[in-house]
């Protein structure tokens, strides 16, 4: 490409001779002081061009088009340094690149063309490169390339040794390369992985599997953190829409063929019915969550109470722990939302089985409360003075009169997780002379009036709602075991996120003077998760080693 050097000294103009301008290779130049050096470059429309400026000595750049008017400034930093400048030619014909400079002293430049790259050049699809390169994977496509890759073995030693496969990376152990497998068909277009390690609109084609070519591997590898526990699955043929649910999506994913650790399964479930698990090397054990055969087990009662407030009806579990007795010195007590999946996905009896028999928390009572319907509970767990009315007013007396268990406050948890959490908290804050011990799990701190029950697409307001509250409010004679993954972080903008409202929780009550025990947890929004720290929680409020009055 050839291209005009234009000087303008004192006033007079002079152009040279013109000269093959190559790529790669720099100019050198000086420049005196308050004075200008351009360089011209024919281009056609649609031509991208890069180019760097090694500058001694401040200098200035700018992109002129074929009609004189500016297309780029590149003001220049006051100390030397190298600067990247491109630009894209809208029109074609003769653009200028003019350096000018200030200073009152003489300054020298290099300057070089990188690219100039057609519109058709620019355009053409990139080769893909893997952001998280797995040297297991690498090995495998180069010897796929070669023609020396044993397919059938590589399958046959994943499948034995379960997915996701997992690599350290060097040189950083807070994280790992964990890599999902999918064995595909004649038949697949692509495969989409689905969990709860990642949230929400976070780039969600980062999530689709890539094939090896020659080969029937479509493979996904992420950096996570190292202990990562999470859910997930697999979609083959997904529809890679994603606004809005998908009826598609839930028709295609199923369980990862090659992991054998399941959630949320019923006995006769089928792939479709359940997900994965994993939990990545050096996630925190949990051990409360194991049936020991060894610990007697407490006794679950199933009970309804009616609502005059709510007018409706709420089943009841009530976990009553190994040999109680009616005349004993009163019970502690929980009271814990969700019922359904407190019972299942949170082994709550074994948990509490555990820790009486291991004197973690003294002998407990459990209340869990069930939904009468999944309208109505997004209705009741998002902050509601009836809901909090009815649980001070209508259902702890009706346990005191059913049950022995005890009316010190301080003795007296509510709990529950997303939704549940904020209620626990919203529960805590009306009434303090009940719920003393607040145990919120991932608690939807998000929440504004507004927001309608659902993560926000947009600020309509801020959220943090029931943070505000506590600000407003003098200091109540409450306690609180707050968590929230990693994973829950904010992937939108929207202020929305579980972890960082989560946070903001935590610092307004401890500068308000509050005991606050939080926990962040390398997981996402979900009981896998969930079943671990719930012990926690209640060895952090009502454990033997904690168990002392709140002052008020």
């Amino acid at each position: 490409m050839r291209f005009a050097w234009v000087f303008v000294l004192f006033g007079v103009t002079t152009v040279l001779a013109q000269e093959s301008f190559k790529i790669n290779q720099p100019v050198e130049r000086q420049l005196a002081s308050s004075s200008a050096q351009s360089y011209a470059i024919e281009l056609k429309a649609g031509d991208y061009v890069a180019g760097l400026l090694d500058q001694h000595g401040k200098t200035d750049l700018t992109i002129l088009a074929p009609d004189g008017s500016p297309v780029r400034h590149y003001p220049g930093p006051a100390e030397d340094g190298k600067r990247l400048c491109v630009f894209i030619a809208d029109t074609p014909g003769t653009y200028r690149i003019e350096v000018t400079t200030s200073a009152t002293q003489p300054v020298s430049y290099e300057l070089i063309l990188n690219q100039v790259l057609s519109l058709d050049e620019r355009l053409k699809p990139k080769p893909w490169q893997d952001p998280n390169p797995s040297p297991r994977i690498d090995a495998l496509r180069k010897q796929a390339a070669s023609g020396n890759a044993d397919i059938d073995a590589f399958w046959k030693q994943v499948t034995a040794e379960g997915t996701p496969l997992v690599e350290s990376i060097e040189k950083d152990p807070q994280h790992q390369l964990v890599t999902f497998l999918w064995r595909g068909t004649s038949e697949t277009r692509n495969v989409f992985v689905n969990g709860s390690f990642k949230i929400g609109g976070r780039y969600p084609l980062d999530y689709v599997f890539h094939q090896i070519p020659l080969t029937d591997v479509w493979y996904l590898t992420v950096r996570l953190p190292t202990g990562a526990r999470f859910t997930y699955g697999l979609s083959e043929n997904d529809p890679l829409v994603f606004t809005g649910f998908q009826p598609e999506r839930f028709a295609t994913t199923q369980v990862d063929p090659l992991n054998s650790h399941r959630w949320g399964c019923a006995p006769d479930a089928t792939r479709y019915d359940c997900q994965s698990m994993a939990e990545i090397k050096g996630a925190v054990p949990q051990p409360w969550t194991v049936r020991n055969s060894n610990v007697a087990a407490g006794t679950i009662e199933k009970q309804k109470i009616h609502s005059e407030l709510l007018k409706n009806e709420h089943d009841l579990s009530i976990y009553l722990p190994a040999g109680y007795k009616a005349n004993a010195t009163p019970y502690d007590l929980v009271v814990i939302f969700d019922e359904s999946a407190y019972l299942t996905k949170v082994p709550t009896p074994v948990i509490l089985d555990n820790l009486i028999a291991a004197s973690k928390i003294p002998p407990t009572v459990a209340v869990l409360i069930a939904n009468p319907t999944q309208e109505m509970r997004n209705q009741e767990l998002p902050p509601n003075p009836k809901f909090a009315e009815f649980l001070a007013k209508e259902l702890i007396p009706w346990i005191h009169a059913h049950y022995n268990v005890t009316d010190d406050p301080g003795k007296t948890v509510v709990a529950g997780s997303s939704l549940g959490g904020l209620a626990a908290a919203y529960a805590g804050y009306k009434h303090p002379e009940v719920f003393t011990n607040v145990l919120c799990q991932s608690g939807s701190f998000w929440w504004a009036p507004d927001h309608s029950g659902a993560i926000p697409d947009g600020v309509i307001t801020e959220p943090g709602w029931m943070a505000k509250q506590f600000i407003a409010s003098s200091k109540l004679p409450l306690k609180f075991y707050i968590d929230a993954g990693s994973f829950e972080f904010d992937s939108n903008g929207t202020g929305g996120g579980i972890l960082e409202t989560s946070r903001d929780m935590r610092d307004v009550l401890l500068a308000k003077g509050y005991e606050v025990h939080y926990q962040q947890f390398v997981g996402g929004h979900d009981y896998l998760s969930w079943r671990g720290t719930f012990a926690d929680g209640l060895m952090d409020l009502i454990g033997t080693a904690n168990h002392i009055p709140v002052p008020s």
